[in-house]
């Protein structure tokens, strides 16, 4: 029923958007009405400046969608015109768009005066030294594509990523993965075509532009693998012996409310819901989803209760065949079929995630659509209902994640890659990304450890990215069993055998029974009034093996916790 109402659903929004296009237009011109000089917040000064200059010319580009793009019909389209239109209305000022070119081309066009502003272009240091900035007025985040088909793997060691010239996310690329050749295009339609040909294996572009090219060049065979932890503040770039106008542009834009970037953000990058009607279809749509969703997990968890119990049967009948017949090839035949087993349930288990998956996302989509909608708001009854789906969704999507980690590293599949690195600002940056979480709970989040000490310690030969995945998860634990006015502290240290980092709380601890259990998959320990699903610490301690470490657990019923990693450290010859 989903997949029949998602079509019709979307051709009565193609029907609707210039409807509710000419809707905004009328309201805002409304509101231009209400004011007897719309430039009255301008100094005279402002005004006088804006009276000498009364053009600007804007840089224009064929394929920057959704910023700044060529329509079918041969006009300039996107986000960025109606940034220009709005802030014309607000100034008095007139946004020239000059003929289409490349992005590397008007920044240089910018740079000797040929230009005076570039729309939706992000600050960076290179740039300050040569353009004006205004703040950003719309974030997006940086996202790795692969082919449909070829895995769910972040960037491997040496392999290639195209970008699109001009484009921040390259120098932040070289700096990250320096390991990885970055390959620059003219613009984004030729990295994605690149891309789709099978010319490269990976690519990275911002998520707006990405989706946005690849509805539009009708190019379905590429995915979205995972955000690359880098985003796109956009703002307005200008000369920079200009700083009059940069002023003023600053000003201009925050007389532009939340409400109304909603709204241009809605009408380029989401999509908007058409009618009471519709909504109602699509909270039942979002109803029928959840439940096969959860039936679906359901039936795996049976699965997967109903595997083990069959491979604890078996591997009793075998013992008891060991012990009566004593013969080498009964113990070869049971560590066979455990083996076969335990690849049988890792593959249902990555098969089921990987296909449950996709729904939950389109139950998180279309509650977002519904929240989010400034034409047509939800009542009280309504926006709570849509955050009980948004939340149990939130809880599946965690849940699918983490089995489908542990599938992946019982059955060998993980890509583990231990590099040298530095172990402080790794710590650093994952309490800062705890912080807020901790002081939610009302908890004190202390890092032993400065940024002075950092080079006195030896680099520990870890991946980066599962060490700060254990880490996480760690100091999540000693947050959420733990209480009001406790704390938690994390250490580092160099010892005789390698390199040691601790995570010690004061919580609620752990008694003997609950620590002979703790590595047990789905295992709770009795703690059913706390969320989670028993198999966060599974996964660390088998990425902490397969990096060559391993974890330790110190722990007191009352007392708190002390969770310690130890792993390999790079020696100092080298």
């Amino acid at each position: 029923m989903v997949p029949l109402l998602l079509p019709r659903f979307a051709r009565v929004l193609t029907r609707l958007l210039p409807i509710l296009a000419a809707a905004v237009a009328a309201w805002l011109a409304l509101v231009g009405q209400g004011h007897a000089d719309p430039r009255d917040w301008l100094t005279a000064e402002e005004r006088a400046w804006v009276a000498q200059h009364p053009v600007l010319r804007v840089g224009g580009s064929a394929g920057y969608g959704p910023f700044t793009y060529v329509d079918e019909e041969g006009r300039n389209a996107g986000l960025s015109l109606d940034y220009a239109r709005r802030l014309s209305e607000l100034t008095g000022l007139r946004f020239e768009f000059q003929p289409p070119q490349t992005f590397a081309e008007n920044l240089d066009d910018l740079a000797s005066g040929q230009l005076d502003v570039q729309m939706s272009m992000r600050e960076t240091p290179e740039r300050a030294e040569r353009f004006g900035f205004t703040r950003p007025y719309i974030t997006v985040p940086a996202v790795l594509l692969r082919r449909a088909g070829a895995g769910d793997d972040p960037l491997r060691p040496g392999e290639t990523v195209a970008v699109s010239r001009g484009y921040a996310v390259a120098e932040f690329l070289r700096e990250r993965y320096a390991t990885n050749p970055v390959r620059v295009e003219a613009d984004d339609r030729a990295v994605l075509r690149r891309l789709a040909g099978g010319e490269v294996s990976a690519a990275v572009l911002d998520l707006a532009g990405a989706t946005h090219q690849m509805r539009r060049d009708g190019i379905g065979n590429l995915r979205v693998v995972e955000d690359i932890g880098f985003s796109y503040a956009l703002g307005i770039g200008y000369r920079r012996d200009w700083p009059m106008l940069g002023r003023i542009l600053d000003k201009a834009l925050t007389r532009i409310g939340d409400n109304e970037r909603q709204a241009i953000a809605d009408r380029w990058i989401t999509q908007d819901t058409a009618s009471m009607r519709w909504q109602r279809r699509a909270l039942w749509g979002i109803g029928v989803a959840l439940a096969l969703v959860l039936v679906g997990l359901g039936v795996t968890l049976l699965w997967n209760r109903a595997l083990q119990r069959q491979v604890r049967l078996r591997g009793e009948l075998l013992k008891r065949e060991l012990g009566e017949r004593m013969r080498l090839q009964d113990a070869d035949r049971a560590r066979e079929l455990a083996e076969v087993t335990s690849r049988t349930k890792s593959e249902f288990l990555s098969q089921a995630s990987h296909e449950l998956r996709t729904p939950l996302n389109a139950v998180l989509g279309f509650s977002q659509l519904l929240a989010h909608d400034p034409q047509r708001p939800l009542d009280d009854v309504q926006r709570s209902r849509i955050r009980h789906i948004d939340e149990a969704a939130k809880h599946l999507l965690v849940l699918i994640e983490d089995m489908m980690t542990l599938s992946r590293v019982e059955s060998n599949t993980l890509t583990v890659q231990a590099l040298p690195l530095q172990a402080g600002p790794l710590l650093r940056r994952v309490a800062e990304l705890a912080q807020p979480a901790a002081e939610a709970a009302g908890i004190d989040l202390r890092l032993g450890l400065t940024p002075e000490e950092d080079h006195t310690l030896p680099l520990v030969q870890a991946d980066p990215i599962r060490l700060e995945q254990v880490l996480h998860n760690l100091i999540s634990n000693a947050i959420k069993y733990n209480r009001r006015g406790g704390w938690v502290k994390i250490n580092a240290s160099a010892e005789a055998r390698g390199f040691r980092i601790e995570v010690q709380d004061n919580g609620i601890g752990l008694s003997p029974e609950q620590r002979a259990q703790l590595f047990q998959p789905f295992n709770r320990l009795g703690r059913v009034e706390q969320p989670g699903h028993g198999i966060g610490l599974v996964i660390c301690k088998q990425l902490m093996e397969r990096m060559g470490g391993r974890i330790l657990v110190d722990s007191e019923s009352g007392q708190g916790s002390r969770f310690t990693l130890e792993l390999p450290s790079v020696p100092l010859s080298a």
